[in-house]
Protein backbone atom coordinates (compact mmCIF):
# COMPACT_ATOMS: atom_id res chain seq x y z
CA UNK A 1 0.00 0.00 0.00
CA UNK A 2 1.77 3.17 -1.20
CA UNK A 3 -0.21 5.64 0.91
CA UNK A 4 1.25 5.62 4.49
CA UNK A 5 -1.91 7.08 5.99
CA UNK A 6 -4.07 4.48 4.27
CA UNK A 7 -1.76 1.68 5.40
CA UNK A 8 -1.88 2.98 8.97
CA UNK A 9 -5.67 2.99 8.84
CA UNK A 10 -5.72 -0.58 7.51
CA UNK A 11 -3.28 -1.76 10.20
CA UNK A 12 -5.33 -0.11 12.93
CA UNK A 13 -8.55 -1.68 11.65
CA UNK A 14 -6.85 -5.09 11.37
CA UNK A 15 -5.63 -4.82 14.97
CA UNK A 16 -9.17 -3.99 16.05
CA UNK A 17 -10.57 -7.06 14.30
CA UNK A 18 -7.87 -9.27 15.86
CA UNK A 19 -8.64 -7.91 19.32
CA UNK A 20 -12.37 -8.54 18.88
CA UNK A 21 -12.12 -12.02 17.33
CA UNK A 22 -9.25 -13.47 19.38
CA UNK A 23 -9.84 -11.60 22.62
CA UNK A 24 -13.16 -13.24 23.39
CA UNK A 25 -15.44 -10.30 22.53
CA UNK A 26 -18.50 -10.57 20.31
CA UNK A 27 -17.54 -9.83 16.71
CA UNK A 28 -19.39 -9.28 13.46
CA UNK A 29 -18.04 -12.15 11.34
CA UNK A 30 -20.00 -11.13 8.25
CA UNK A 31 -18.59 -7.61 8.49
CA UNK A 32 -15.11 -9.04 9.03
CA UNK A 33 -15.40 -11.18 5.90
CA UNK A 34 -16.61 -8.21 3.82
CA UNK A 35 -13.67 -6.14 5.09
CA UNK A 36 -11.17 -8.88 4.16
CA UNK A 37 -12.60 -9.15 0.65
CA UNK A 38 -12.31 -5.43 -0.06
CA UNK A 39 -8.54 -5.52 -0.71
CA UNK A 40 -5.61 -8.01 -0.52
CA UNK A 41 -3.84 -5.58 1.82
CA UNK A 42 -6.56 -6.24 4.39
CA UNK A 43 -5.73 -9.96 4.44
CA UNK A 44 -2.01 -9.26 4.88
CA UNK A 45 -2.61 -6.71 7.64
CA UNK A 46 -4.93 -9.05 9.51
CA UNK A 47 -2.46 -11.96 9.30
CA UNK A 48 0.18 -9.74 10.90
CA UNK A 49 -2.20 -8.52 13.60
CA UNK A 50 -3.33 -12.07 14.42
CA UNK A 51 0.26 -13.29 14.70
CA UNK A 52 1.14 -10.49 17.11
CA UNK A 53 -2.01 -11.07 19.16
CA UNK A 54 -1.27 -14.78 19.52
CA UNK A 55 2.33 -14.06 20.46
CA UNK A 56 1.17 -11.63 23.11
CA UNK A 57 -1.40 -14.09 24.41
CA UNK A 58 1.18 -16.84 24.77
CA UNK A 59 3.78 -14.78 26.60
CA UNK A 60 2.59 -11.42 27.86
CA UNK A 61 0.97 -12.59 31.09
CA UNK A 62 3.52 -15.18 32.22
CA UNK A 63 5.53 -14.81 35.40
CA UNK A 64 8.72 -15.49 33.45
CA UNK A 65 8.16 -12.57 31.10
CA UNK A 66 7.33 -10.22 33.97
CA UNK A 67 10.49 -11.30 35.76
CA UNK A 68 12.56 -10.84 32.60
CA UNK A 69 11.20 -7.32 32.10
CA UNK A 70 12.00 -6.41 35.71
CA UNK A 71 15.48 -7.87 35.33
CA UNK A 72 16.02 -5.91 32.12
CA UNK A 73 15.05 -2.65 33.82
CA UNK A 74 17.38 -3.35 36.75
CA UNK A 75 20.30 -4.17 34.49
CA UNK A 76 19.67 -1.12 32.35
CA UNK A 77 19.87 1.15 35.37
CA UNK A 78 22.95 -0.56 36.81
CA UNK A 79 24.87 -0.60 33.52
CA UNK A 80 23.73 2.68 32.07
CA UNK A 81 27.31 3.87 31.35
CA UNK A 82 28.94 0.69 30.10
CA UNK A 83 28.38 -1.90 27.42
CA UNK A 84 26.18 -4.86 28.22
CA UNK A 85 26.23 -8.35 26.73
CA UNK A 86 22.52 -9.08 26.58
CA UNK A 87 21.60 -12.73 26.90
CA UNK A 88 19.16 -14.25 24.45
CA UNK A 89 16.38 -14.28 27.01
CA UNK A 90 16.44 -10.51 27.43
CA UNK A 91 16.60 -9.91 23.70
CA UNK A 92 13.59 -12.15 23.14
CA UNK A 93 11.64 -10.39 25.89
CA UNK A 94 12.44 -7.02 24.37
CA UNK A 95 11.25 -8.12 20.96
CA UNK A 96 8.00 -9.53 22.37
CA UNK A 97 7.35 -6.37 24.37
CA UNK A 98 8.05 -4.11 21.40
CA UNK A 99 5.85 -6.06 19.00
CA UNK A 100 3.03 -6.64 21.47
CA UNK A 101 2.78 -3.08 22.80
CA UNK A 102 0.30 -1.69 20.19
CA UNK A 103 -2.00 -4.71 20.38
CA UNK A 104 -1.55 -4.78 24.14
CA UNK A 105 -3.04 -1.30 24.25
CA UNK A 106 -6.11 -2.57 22.41
CA UNK A 107 -6.39 -5.46 24.84
CA UNK A 108 -6.22 -3.07 27.80
CA UNK A 109 -9.01 -0.93 26.34
CA UNK A 110 -11.14 -4.02 25.71
CA UNK A 111 -10.50 -5.29 29.25
CA UNK A 112 -11.57 -1.95 30.72
CA UNK A 113 -14.64 -1.94 28.51
CA UNK A 114 -15.78 -5.27 29.96
CA UNK A 115 -15.64 -3.64 33.39
CA UNK A 116 -17.91 -0.82 32.22
CA UNK A 117 -15.61 1.80 30.69
CA UNK A 118 -15.02 2.21 26.98
CA UNK A 119 -16.46 0.45 23.92
CA UNK A 120 -15.55 1.38 20.36
CA UNK A 121 -15.71 0.05 16.83
CA UNK A 122 -13.35 0.37 13.90
CA UNK A 123 -13.96 1.34 10.29
CA UNK A 124 -16.57 -1.02 8.84
CA UNK A 125 -17.09 -2.88 12.12
CA UNK A 126 -20.38 -3.46 13.91
CA UNK A 127 -20.41 -4.95 17.38
CA UNK A 128 -23.17 -6.28 19.66
CA UNK A 129 -22.64 -6.17 23.41
CA UNK A 130 -24.59 -7.45 26.41
CA UNK A 131 -24.22 -5.11 29.39
CA UNK A 132 -24.20 -6.17 33.04
CA UNK A 133 -27.95 -5.50 33.46
CA UNK A 134 -28.88 -7.63 30.44
CA UNK A 135 -29.37 -4.69 28.07
CA UNK A 136 -28.03 -5.23 24.55
CA UNK A 137 -26.26 -2.59 22.50
CA UNK A 138 -25.35 -2.79 18.81
CA UNK A 139 -22.60 -0.31 17.93
CA UNK A 140 -22.34 0.89 14.36
CA UNK A 141 -19.00 1.51 12.62
CA UNK A 142 -16.68 4.21 13.96
CA UNK A 143 -18.61 4.60 17.21
CA UNK A 144 -17.37 5.33 20.74
CA UNK A 145 -19.43 4.70 23.86
CA UNK A 146 -18.75 4.90 27.60
CA UNK A 147 -20.85 2.93 30.10
CA UNK A 148 -21.13 3.99 33.73
CA UNK A 149 -23.40 1.85 35.88
CA UNK A 150 -23.99 2.33 39.62
CA UNK A 151 -26.55 0.93 42.05
CA UNK A 152 -28.93 3.78 41.22
CA UNK A 153 -28.06 4.94 37.71
CA UNK A 154 -27.51 3.36 34.31
CA UNK A 155 -25.64 6.00 32.33
CA UNK A 156 -24.20 5.77 28.81
CA UNK A 157 -22.28 8.44 26.91
CA UNK A 158 -22.44 8.04 23.13
CA UNK A 159 -19.37 10.07 22.25
CA UNK A 160 -19.68 9.57 18.49
CA UNK A 161 -21.34 7.31 15.96
CA UNK A 162 -24.55 5.31 16.28
CA UNK A 163 -25.94 2.64 18.59
CA UNK A 164 -29.11 0.59 18.90
CA UNK A 165 -30.26 -0.09 22.47
CA UNK A 166 -32.48 -2.95 23.66
CA UNK A 167 -32.99 -1.91 27.27
CA UNK A 168 -33.61 -4.40 30.06
CA UNK A 169 -36.59 -3.28 32.16
CA UNK A 170 -35.72 -1.70 35.53
CA UNK A 171 -38.31 0.83 36.67
CA UNK A 172 -36.19 1.95 39.59
CA UNK A 173 -33.10 2.56 37.50
CA UNK A 174 -33.82 4.20 34.13
CA UNK A 175 -31.17 3.97 31.44
CA UNK A 176 -29.97 7.38 30.26
CA UNK A 177 -28.06 7.84 27.00
CA UNK A 178 -26.19 11.15 26.76
CA UNK A 179 -25.32 12.36 23.25
CA UNK A 180 -23.80 15.82 23.27
CA UNK A 181 -26.17 18.17 25.12
CA UNK A 182 -29.14 15.78 24.74
CA UNK A 183 -30.31 12.94 26.99
CA UNK A 184 -32.54 9.98 26.09
CA UNK A 185 -34.21 8.30 29.09
CA UNK A 186 -35.72 4.80 28.85
CA UNK A 187 -36.86 2.08 31.24
CA UNK A 188 -37.48 -0.91 28.97
CA UNK A 189 -37.54 -0.18 25.27
CA UNK A 190 -35.65 -0.36 21.95
CA UNK A 191 -34.28 2.67 20.14
CA UNK A 192 -31.29 4.02 18.24
CA UNK A 193 -29.25 7.14 18.87
CA UNK A 194 -26.89 8.74 16.40
CA UNK A 195 -24.36 11.36 17.46
CA UNK A 196 -22.74 13.58 14.83
CA UNK A 197 -20.50 16.60 15.54
CA UNK A 198 -23.41 18.98 16.21
CA UNK A 199 -26.50 16.82 15.84
CA UNK A 200 -28.31 13.99 17.65
CA UNK A 201 -30.96 11.76 16.06
CA UNK A 202 -33.19 9.30 17.94
CA UNK A 203 -35.37 6.60 16.34
CA UNK A 204 -37.80 4.66 18.55
CA UNK A 205 -38.67 1.06 17.64
CA UNK A 206 -40.45 -0.12 20.80
CA UNK A 207 -41.70 1.31 24.09
CA UNK A 208 -41.32 4.96 25.01
CA UNK A 209 -38.43 7.38 25.56
CA UNK A 210 -38.20 10.90 26.94
CA UNK A 211 -35.85 13.43 25.36
CA UNK A 212 -34.31 16.27 27.35
CA UNK A 213 -31.27 18.51 27.53
CA UNK A 214 -28.37 17.13 29.53
CA UNK A 215 -28.33 20.05 31.97
CA UNK A 216 -32.10 20.29 32.43
CA UNK A 217 -34.87 18.03 33.70
CA UNK A 218 -37.39 19.63 31.36
CA UNK A 219 -38.72 17.18 28.77
CA UNK A 220 -38.31 18.22 25.13
CA UNK A 221 -40.47 15.42 23.74
CA UNK A 222 -41.74 11.91 24.40
CA UNK A 223 -41.43 9.54 21.47
CA UNK A 224 -43.78 6.67 20.66
CA UNK A 225 -42.91 3.71 18.40
CA UNK A 226 -42.29 4.70 14.79
CA UNK A 227 -41.20 8.24 15.64
CA UNK A 228 -37.86 9.97 15.20
CA UNK A 229 -36.45 13.27 16.33
CA UNK A 230 -33.44 15.17 15.01
CA UNK A 231 -31.89 17.79 17.30
CA UNK A 232 -29.16 20.29 16.44
CA UNK A 233 -26.92 21.58 19.24
CA UNK A 234 -27.78 25.10 20.32
CA UNK A 235 -31.01 25.13 18.32
CA UNK A 236 -34.53 24.78 19.70
CA UNK A 237 -35.70 21.20 19.25
CA UNK A 238 -38.42 20.62 16.67
CA UNK A 239 -41.21 18.07 16.71
CA UNK A 240 -41.10 14.26 16.42
CA UNK A 241 -41.87 12.86 12.98
CA UNK A 242 -43.06 9.50 11.69
CA UNK A 243 -40.43 7.24 10.06
CA UNK A 244 -40.20 3.80 8.54
CA UNK A 245 -38.38 2.08 11.40
CA UNK A 246 -37.17 -0.86 9.31
CA UNK A 247 -35.56 1.49 6.79
CA UNK A 248 -34.12 3.74 9.49
CA UNK A 249 -32.53 0.77 11.28
CA UNK A 250 -31.48 -1.18 8.16
CA UNK A 251 -27.82 -0.44 8.99
CA UNK A 252 -27.97 -3.26 11.56
CA UNK A 253 -28.42 -5.72 8.67
CA UNK A 254 -25.62 -4.17 6.64
CA UNK A 255 -27.83 -1.95 4.48
CA UNK A 256 -28.07 1.81 4.01
CA UNK A 257 -31.37 3.20 2.75
CA UNK A 258 -31.22 6.68 1.21
CA UNK A 259 -34.42 8.60 0.52
CA UNK A 260 -33.80 11.85 -1.37
CA UNK A 261 -30.42 12.34 0.34
CA UNK A 262 -27.73 14.73 -0.84
CA UNK A 263 -24.97 12.88 -2.70
CA UNK A 264 -22.29 14.30 -0.39
CA UNK A 265 -24.14 12.99 2.69
CA UNK A 266 -24.72 9.58 1.12
CA UNK A 267 -21.03 9.30 0.22
CA UNK A 268 -20.02 10.23 3.77
CA UNK A 269 -22.31 7.50 5.10
CA UNK A 270 -20.82 4.89 2.75
CA UNK A 271 -17.33 5.92 3.84
CA UNK A 272 -18.00 4.72 7.40
CA UNK A 273 -17.82 1.13 6.18
CA UNK A 274 -15.01 0.98 3.64
CA UNK A 275 -11.35 1.89 3.32
CA UNK A 276 -12.18 2.88 -0.25
CA UNK A 277 -13.35 6.46 0.30
CA UNK A 278 -15.82 8.14 -2.06
CA UNK A 279 -14.95 11.81 -2.56
CA UNK A 280 -17.45 14.17 -4.19
CA UNK A 281 -14.76 16.35 -5.72
CA UNK A 282 -17.00 18.59 -7.81
CA UNK A 283 -19.05 21.06 -5.75
CA UNK A 284 -21.79 20.95 -8.40
CA UNK A 285 -22.50 17.33 -7.49
CA UNK A 286 -22.75 17.68 -3.72
CA UNK A 287 -26.42 18.70 -3.69
CA UNK A 288 -27.63 16.03 -6.13
CA UNK A 289 -30.37 13.99 -4.44
CA UNK A 290 -30.28 10.21 -4.53
CA UNK A 291 -32.51 7.38 -3.32
CA UNK A 292 -31.84 3.68 -3.07
CA UNK A 293 -30.63 0.81 -0.89
CA UNK A 294 -26.93 -0.09 -0.78
CA UNK A 295 -24.85 -2.70 1.03
CA UNK A 296 -22.39 -1.33 3.57
CA UNK A 297 -18.79 -1.70 2.42
CA UNK A 298 -19.68 -1.87 -1.28
CA UNK A 299 -18.49 1.56 -2.31
CA UNK A 300 -17.78 0.65 -5.92
CA UNK A 301 -21.36 -0.58 -6.40
CA UNK A 302 -22.55 2.71 -4.93
CA UNK A 303 -20.42 4.69 -7.40
CA UNK A 304 -21.65 2.60 -10.34
CA UNK A 305 -25.25 3.27 -9.34
CA UNK A 306 -24.60 7.02 -9.11
CA UNK A 307 -23.00 6.97 -12.56
CA UNK A 308 -25.99 5.14 -14.02
CA UNK A 309 -28.38 7.89 -12.95
CA UNK A 310 -26.32 11.08 -13.19
CA UNK A 311 -23.74 12.57 -15.59
CA UNK A 312 -20.86 11.67 -13.29
CA UNK A 313 -17.42 10.28 -14.04
CA UNK A 314 -15.26 8.47 -11.51
CA UNK A 315 -11.51 8.93 -11.09
CA UNK A 316 -10.08 5.88 -9.27
CA UNK A 317 -7.04 5.42 -7.11
CA UNK A 318 -6.07 2.71 -4.62
CA UNK A 319 -7.63 4.57 -1.70
CA UNK A 320 -10.30 6.83 -3.19
CA UNK A 321 -12.89 7.24 -5.90
CA UNK A 322 -13.33 10.90 -6.86
CA UNK A 323 -16.62 11.93 -8.45
CA UNK A 324 -16.55 14.70 -11.08
CA UNK A 325 -19.23 16.14 -13.31
CA UNK A 326 -19.11 14.50 -16.71
CA UNK A 327 -18.76 16.76 -19.78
Amino acid sequence: MSNPFQQSLIDETAAGWAARRLGGAVSDEAGFTRWLEQHPAHVEAYDRAEAVWRLMGEAAGTDDLVAVRQEALKRARARRHRAVDLDRRLVAAGIVAAIAAPVGGLWWMRHRAQQGALFQTALGEQRTLTLSDGSRVTLDALSVMRVRYTASVRSIDLVQGRAYFEVAHDAGRPLRVHAGPRTVTAVGTAFSVRREPRETTVVLAEGKVALSNHESAATLAILTPGQSMQMTDGVRAGEPRKVDVDRALAWRQGQLVFDNVALADAAAEMNRYSTLQVVVADARLKSLRISGTFRTGESRAFVEAVQSYFPVRAQNSAATVELHAAP
